[in-house]
């Protein structure tokens, strides 16, 4: 009977609490990931520590694979759904080495605000080859400043094998914790 508490309050906290450090980590700076990856930790090692050595490693395993795919599909339904659109003209392209190829940078000005402001994208937000300084294009922007800004032809919701995905990590770790807590113990 002593179990039930710490097996609810473990079914419910630690997918919450893995959910808001995922969010912590869509905003860009290295503080906040910072602090989103240590809370992480912090929660998969109290959900170790309360379901055993064998299921703990699944719910730390799993529950670190549900951060990852739970963080950008959130990111794509916030955007979606509470992004601004503003009409912008690209201002200049730019480019920047990395490992696997050239990325590519565009610098946006918003055209329908009376304050012209500048954004940043690339091109994991929109920016590609086709895009020529003078053309116009719709930016999505986040109301707080939380997330990055994209591009309209990024911005598509949250894609059917990112929910699926999504919640098959969250029931399997959500089976280890059942697990862990509820099997019987010798001694």
């Amino acid at each position: 009977m002593r179990r039930w508490p710490g097996t609810i309050g473990t079914f419910l906290v630690t997918p919450v609490a893995l959910t808001g450090c995922a969010w912590l980590a869509q905003r860009q700076g290295t503080p906040v990931l910072l602090l989103g990856a240590f809370l992480a930790m912090v929660v998969l090692l109290g959900a170790w520590v309360m379901c055993g050595v064998g299921p703990g490693l699944g719910v730390a395993v799993s529950g670190f694979a549900f951060m990852l795919f739970v963080g950008p599909a959130m990111n794509d339904y916030v955007i979606d759904h509470r992004g601004v659109r503003h009409e912008a003209v690209v201002a200049d392209t730019g480019s920047y080495y990395r490992k696997h190829g050239d990325g590519r940078t565009c610098r946006v000005v918003l055209t329908d605000t009376p304050k012209s402001s500048s954004y940043e994208v690339d091109d994991m937000t929109g920016c590609d080859d086709g895009l020529k300084p003078g053309r116009q294009v719709t930016l999505v922007a986040d109301p707080d400043g939380w997330l990055v800004p994209r591009l309209s032809s990024e911005v598509d919701g949250v894609a059917p094998w990112l929910i699926r995905t999504c919640a098959g990590l969250l029931t399997m770790m959500e089976a280890f914790v059942l697990y862990g807590r509820l099997r019987r113990r010798r001694g």
